[in-house]
């Protein structure tokens, strides 16, 4: 099997959309002889966040040796971006070999009356046997969708799970509350596993402090009386952590937040790996994650963040405030139809002079860019349609003078579209 055949086999399996639900990917994984039980695993659910923390356990692994593995969705820049080996992607020859190994399974499974296989479970199947087949020493694993019936929730005993910011996104799904988000982020749970717990979610502690509790789950929060915030500029954000002092190379105070998250992850983690507080700097201080409040130039400054929520544009919207108050702002926007764009539209309008709206490419829950700009007007004086996310970049960049900041957001889908050439 070739690479573009594998390719386009998981894309006509995405036409089936999301089925929750674990009794599919259950019986392929024990087709497969379970290679998630032969993995140690981190498992991650939130709302937001959940990428920023993984990125910097990621970076401090590293930093200390270690070969790490991280299954991630969505991705910016290419397809095989979610199944990663210490930040290397997948081969093409060996998606394609995994694929042509799996297939048998599947049209085994399907023949027997279970499914159908959707892309997320199958993918998801390939990367725990990536994983295995490489022999990471460690899986940094994320949520799709919530977390009780998402396909990773497969895990039976893992290292500790971690539950990041969780705020209102996939309602018709979830919920329609905060607590009913968080009783299914909760289904990571396990037995007498640690939960960390990101430090800013008190309409959702309740429920989680209960859900560990009926799990006897040690529920681990950061403790915000040691965090001293010391400057915050452009290029890093310094703070001190339980007398360490941290240079965080991810922006804003919710990065913060988010890194303690991951620093008491580590701290569990040290039980089982050879770790120090040297490589927690070392790794807070190189740490990457594309799309999140990335400067990709400056004269003028070009931001590409992948906010797809009320909760991450009022966080975008702080860090604009904070860094560019009396600049004038030009955005580019694409968003999903099934998102609440109306309240991030009501929180981030009201800084750009003018917008630049797109449909989001290749995905059919895009809002048309016409409807999009009619939204956008009640807040935006002066908006343009253009064709693609590159011939927004152009038109904005054209427009733009030295001083001023083109901002992208509104969807990941999109972002790493953009032409910055």
């Amino acid at each position: 099997m070739t690479y573009d055949e594998a390719y386009n086999y998981i894309q006509e399996r995405s036409k089936l959309g999301s089925i929750l639900g674990l009794t599919t990917i259950k019986e392929l994984l024990k087709r497969m002889g379970n290679p998630q039980d032969r993995l140690p695993v981190v498992h991650i659910a939130g709302t937001n966040g959940k990428g920023s923390i993984l990125a910097c356990i990621d970076a401090i692994m590293q930093d200390a040796g270690y070969r790490v593995g991280r299954y991630i969705s969505p991705t910016i820049f290419t397809y095989l971006e979610r199944f990663q080996i210490n930040g290397v992607y997948m081969r093409e020859e060996q998606y394609a070999g995994y694929m042509e190994r799996l297939i048998p399974y599947v049209e085994a499974m399907e023949e027997d009356g279970y499914g159908p296989v959707t892309a997320f479970e199958l993918e998801t199947a390939i990367a725990f046997l990536h994983f295995l087949t490489e022999q990471v020493d460690l899986v940094l694993l994320e949520t799709g969708m919530g977390g009780r019936l998402d396909a990773t929730n497969v895990v039976t005993e893992p290292l500790c799970t971690v539950l990041a910011s969780i705020r209102l996104d996939h309602m018709q799904i979830l919920g329609d509350t905060i607590p009913k988000i968080a009783h299914e982020k909760c289904g990571i749970l396990r037995d007498h596993v640690p939960c960390v717990v990101y430090p800013d979610n008190e309409e959702a502690y309740e429920t989680i402090r209960n859900e560990c509790q009926s799990h006897q789950a040690p529920c681990i929060l950061p403790d915000l009386k040691e965090l001293q915030m010391i400057k915050s500029t452009l290029n890093r954000e310094i703070f001190a952590y339980k007398n360490v002092n941290h240079e965080l190379a991810l922006l804003g105070e919710h990065q913060i937040y988010n890194s303690l998250t991951a620093i008491e992850a580590v701290n569990i983690l040290r039980g089982k790996y050879d770790l120090n507080y040297v490589n927690i700097q070392n790794g807070l201080r190189a740490v990457e994650w594309k799309g999140r409040f990335e400067i990709l130039r400056q004269n003028p400054y070009v931001i590409r963040d992948g906010a797809h929520n009320p909760d991450a544009a009022l966080q975008l919207r702080n860090q604009l405030i904070k860094h560019f108050t009396n600049h004038r702002i030009l955005y580019i926007i694409g968003v999903l139809g099934d998102k609440d764009h109306d309240r991030m539209l009501k929180l981030l309008g009201p800084l750009a002079c003018k917008a630049y709206v797109l449909t989001v490419p290749d995905n059919g829950r895009a809002m048309p860019a016409e409807a999009l700009a009619e939204e956008v007007r009640r807040y935006i004086p002066e908006v343009v349609i253009a064709g693609s996310p590159q011939e927004a970049y152009h038109l904005a960049l054209n427009d733009a003078g030295p001083e001023d900041v083109i901002v992208a957001f509104g969807s990941l889908y999109y972002i790493g579209k953009l032409d910055m050439e």
